[in-house]
């Protein structure tokens, strides 16, 4: 065993981040807010828990239909734009998710700790 690894995963957080913090949007000033605090949460929970093999982590993802992005998605134009604004030229599905919630709440993820995992599309690379 090395000097301060945990061998076996206790559990773990994931969190919900938002590309919003990375981004000034003059529309979105307190969700962007929040969203901020969501990271700063998520790299402290990373460095409180990690030492008793709890991960933190947060996923930020891009554009995906939900109650919040309804009146969006029903502006086709808007909806276009979006998705042009990735590398993969589409907007997120929910199910684009899943293999990454599934990652980093397993034990192969022990080792990923504090981080925020873009699911956008590849927006950020732009």
């Amino acid at each position: 065993m090395k000097f301060g690894k945990v061998l076996q995963p206790s559990g773990g957080e994931l969190n919900f981040a938002s590309l919003h913090p990375r981004r000034g949007l003059k529309s979105g000033i307190s969700y962007g807010t929040s969203k901020g605090v969501v990271e700063q949460m998520t790299h402290a929970m990373a460095e409180t828990w990690s030492r008793y093999g709890i991960t933190a982590n947060a996923i930020a993802p891009r554009f995906f239909q939900t109650e919040l992005t309804t009146a969006v998605f029903s502006d086709l134009e808007l909806t276009e734009k979006n998705a042009n604004q990735t590398c993969i030229g589409s907007n997120g599905e929910i199910s684009d998710m899943d293999g990454l919630m599934i990652f980093l709440c397993a034990p192969a993820s022990i080792y990923v700790m504090g981080q925020i995992l873009f699911v956008d599309g590849g927006y950020t690379a732009k």
